[in-house]
């Protein structure tokens, strides 16, 4: 997995399939520690996990929480042009809500 060389943006809109060609939805949004960046960075950061799911219109207009699950980085096992395949069983992955507990 050599995401740091183009970036992660590219995931973005990916679909997230399980090895067992389990559809989970899309990648949504990328989380890593820290503060926010606001502006392009050489640096590296250490990516946390993966938000993904189904978003309807008033998800993506930000009237509604996204119903989402977040994957750990260390879950996925391949990044394609197509998909992002992750392992594991879907009941293994937390919903958004117990993730934001457990950051906090």
């Amino acid at each position: 997995m050599n995401a740091r060389r183009r970036g992660l943006a590219w995931l973005e809109d990916l679909p997230v399939v399980t090895e067992d060609g389990i559809r989970l939805g899309h990648v949504f949004e990328i989380r890593s520690p820290g503060r926010a960046e606001t502006e392009p960075s050489s640096d590296s950061r250490r990516v946390d996990c993966l938000l993904c799911g189904r978003r309807g219109l008033l998800e993506r207009l930000g009237w509604k929480e996204p119903d989402a699950l977040a994957i750990p980085w260390s879950s996925v096992v391949a990044l394609h042009a197509h998909a992002v395949i992750v392992r594991g069983p879907v009941d293994s992955f937390r919903k958004l809500d117990a993730y934001r507990s457990e950051t906090r």
